[in-house]
């Protein structure tokens, strides 16, 4: 679950450039890269919305901004066990992608002119068909077409890297927030959500060469 929403200076962003960065601010942050299944790529997107905002007066340091060197803020909702591990790359996906269609694409890194934030939602704080999800509820949503194929474990895993039993995605063993063994397997996990519902589903909890 991602709630973005995107604020900018009321003129600054016309239908295109909207529909570019609503399209981008989801597919660059989840890129198909082949190392995750397609079914949880798209699970992981489905349940992603981008909205806008244009207030109607924006004051920076006391002097109204205008349209012609636009202030953006884009706010990123995200569970609060995700919020550490994801904040450094919603910062740099979204801040490519508003700088891609601003018109002056270096702007953006040389002044403070696009804010980012990532707001931790509560565990309890959020919910959906009517029940209080968690991020783990979450992680099951995304994965569930994952988990109860009948393949599940069948991926080809190149040497130096290992499978994430529960998304599918296929890891480098340096990249993994944690590798746990079980029946004789390492798996590799590319979240902590990933490694805590394999946890729940098959009592394995100890950690190795854990990087977080």
């Amino acid at each position: 679950m991602m709630f973005i929403e995107v604020f900018a200076v009321r003129g600054a962003l016309d239908d295109e450039r909207r529909r570019r960065i609503g399209e981008r601010l989801v597919t660059d942050l989840m890129p198909d890269t082949g190392d995750a299944p397609a079914e949880v790529m798209e699970a992981g997107r489905s349940i992603t919305q981008v909205v806008f905002h244009e207030p109607v007066d924006w004051y920076v340091g006391g002097a109204r901004a205008d349209a012609s060197a636009p202030r953006y803020l884009v706010r990123a909702s995200v569970p609060e066990d995700w919020r550490e591990q994801m904040g450094e790359h919603l910062v740099r996906v979204f801040t490519a992608v508003l700088a891609d269609v601003d018109d002056d694409p270096d702007r953006l890194y040389r002044q403070p002119d696009a804010w980012i934030h990532v707001v931790g939602v509560p565990e309890g704080g959020c919910g959906v068909r009517g029940e209080v999800v968690g991020s783990l509820d979450i992680v099951k949503m995304i994965t569930r077409s994952y988990r109860d194929s009948p393949d599940r474990f069948d991926r080809e895993v190149p040497p130096g890297r290992g499978l994430d039993p529960v998304c599918g995605m296929v890891v480098p063993l340096e990249h993994a927030v944690v590798t746990r063994e079980h029946e004789g397997t390492t798996y590799a996990f590319c979240s902590k959500g990933c490694a805590d519902v394999f946890a729940e589903e098959t009592g394995v909890t100890e950690t190795r060469n854990a990087t977080v």
